[in-house]
């Protein structure tokens, strides 16, 4: 029984060891928190990179598409279709020399 009281306790030791050597350890903590922030700051990244490359897919695609609305959109704006529906349709002719009428201000 005597040799266990003897013995020094150990974590009284370790802790009058980091005690003395306090610059080390703030040192080691600094390092260790570094390292994380590294960890997630990489993470993060590399997230908004996927999340740009999705964003300017998405971007593509829509220029893709409003180019082909535009095309769409002059094809049925074309006079001469404009004009056949109107005839066929809508009966609609063009105004004989009698029927028009000049207003003069």
């Amino acid at each position: 029984m005597e040799e266990l009281s003897r013995q020094p306790n150990l974590l009284r030791a370790i802790a009058k060891d980091l005690w003395r050597n306090k610059q080390h350890v703030l040192l080691l903590l600094l390092v260790v928190v570094s390292a994380f922030c590294v960890v997630w700051t990489t993470h993060h990244t590399r997230m908004f990179v996927e999340q740009r490359e999705s964003l300017m897919m998405s971007r593509d695609d829509l220029n893709v598409e409003w180019r082909h609305l535009l095309i769409e959109q002059n094809a049925l704006a074309e006079h001469s279709r404009v004009e056949s529906i109107a005839k066929k349709r809508l009966g609609m002719h063009r105004p004989k020399i009698e029927e028009q009428v000049v207003i003069k201000n």
